[in-house]
């Protein structure tokens, strides 16, 4: 094999790799597992190794090729997943809208070879072949990048149902069946295919199509997931608000302790004088019944997650809902007191609905919060409801008239974004959740 047709083979390769694990790796650049020196280290040595691979596979058999196709596809795809820490869902997703784009650009390229440099396109993977690639990627990688930019980027930000995740791939999946059944099952070759300009036509609006289907579902799930923002924003606010207040309560009644005082002394006194042990006793165990010398409630020394604990059992209290609590966590938590409160404001809250649609004596709710660990927190929350669960798909809906269950969404939006895990269990009498939070180390 001559130097040149190395230089050709590598070049094609580098032309093949390079531009598309870049445009697969942008959308999660503050994602990666190791710093971007490490891994455009690892692209060079990948890029080393599939160049390699090409090498070998223009001397190898017919049937060896197959094989070496597998193996470049699958170090490929491997360098993907490990360099990328994201949920498996979301990778493939992107990966298979960067294949599609890939499989229009080497369409592109064989048309455009075959009308400027006919001859050469008869044969596989010659220099003329790569610079036709380079130009068609020239035109088209900028305008993906603004698209990912624009759309795609913000995939790494949706933290939306992980579940969601699992079937979402299968739009672009779909799509990259679609144009591989078109050119591999047909009495054509896939290089008459690519010289038809009506193919190339073709191919073109089918990824323009898919991509705006992409844009559209993208830009569905920004909103979804601002609108569970949104909601928790204001839950949030309601309760700070509750904090002011309550502050502001024990405030005005310590004023006006203290403004009483000096009659409640002169009382005792006048009593004192006169030997009244009893009408002492009796005036004393009067006044320390005033609220405002009873203790605050405390569940836990956490001062928001403590808030919603409080605001949510008076809520309770105030329906006849006989609540128990057990919580047992540190004042400091590396979780943040908007999520805290998102998570455990919504099941209770959740808790306390259900609670409402079934006879006094038997409204029950049990919470309970550990820290085993370092690592990890710990919960579950067990209310009884009147048997009726309102579910569309996999999604539970509220009890609530006209209500679209989204206080259970920013549960799991909570949990997932805690890399922690969620069980639902329901059973004719109760209805059950129970979860982990994995927390970040300290920094």
């Amino acid at each position: 094999m001559s130097k040149f047709r190395i230089f050709e083979i590598i070049l094609y390769s580098c032309l093949n790799l390079l531009p598309y694990i870049g445009l697969a790796i942008y959308p999660f650049t503050e994602k990666l597992r190791f710093s971007k020196q490490k891994t455009i280290s690892f692209i060079i040595i990948l890029a080393a190794f599939q160049s390699i691979m090409g090498v070998y596979a223009t001397t190898c058999s017919q049937g060896q090729k197959g094989l070496i196709s597998l193996i470049s596809t699958a170090c490929y795809a491997a360098f993907y997943f490990v360099t990328v820490k994201e949920k498996f869902g979301k990778l493939v997703f992107v990966l298979l809208i960067v294949s599609n784009f890939a499989n229009f650009v080497v369409m592109a390229a064989k048309w455009l070879e075959g009308q400027i440099f006919p001859q050469m396109a008869l044969q596989n993977n010659r220099w003329t072949f790569s610079v036709c690639t380079f130009v068609i990627q020239l035109i088209f990688v900028p305008l993906m990048f603004i698209f990912f930019k624009k759309f795609i980027k913000e995939v790494a930000y949706i933290e939306t149902n992980s579940n969601l995740w699992r079937y979402l791939w299968m739009i672009p999946a779909t799509f990259y069946l679609f144009w591989y059944h078109g050119l591999y099952f047909n009495s054509k070759s896939s290089l008459e295919l690519a010289l038809n300009y009506v193919n190339l036509i073709f191919t073109f609006f089918i990824n323009v199509g898919a991509l705006l289907v992409y844009g559209v579902l993208v830009n569905a799930l920004i909103e979804f997931e601002h609108n569970l923002k949104l909601r928790d924003e204001n839950k949030q606010l309601a309760l700070q608000n509750l904090r002011y207040d309550e502050m502001k309560k024990q405030m005005d009644a310590t004023r006006r302790a203290r403004h009483d005082l000096r009659h409640h002394i002169s009382v005792v006194h006048a009593m004192a004088q006169n030997n009244e042990c009893k009408k002492i006793e009796e005036y004393l165990g009067k006044y320390l019944k005033h609220s405002y010398l009873k203790n605050p409630i405390v569940y836990c020394g956490n001062f928001a997650l403590n808030t919603v604990l409080v605001y949510y059992v008076q809520e309770a209290e105030k329906s006849d809902i006989s609540i128990n609590v057990d919580v047992s966590i540190p004042n400091e938590v590396n979780i943040s007191d908007s999520d805290l409160t998102v998570l455990f404001g919504n099941l209770l809250e959740n808790a306390i609905d259900a609670c409402k649609n079934i006879e006094i004596e038997k409204r029950k709710i049990d919470l309970k919060i550990h820290k085993p660990n370092a690592e990890a927190i710990v919960f579950s929350i067990d209310n009884t409801f009147d048997g009726n669960i309102k579910m569309k798909g996999n999604r539970f809906l509220s009890t609530k008239e006209n209500g679209s269950g989204i206080g259970i969404e920013s549960v799991k939006y909570v949990v997932n974004k805690y890399e922690g895990d969620i069980k639902i269990e329901i059973n004719e009498k109760k209805f059950c959740v129970s979860g982990v939070l994995l927390q970040p180390p300290e920094i």
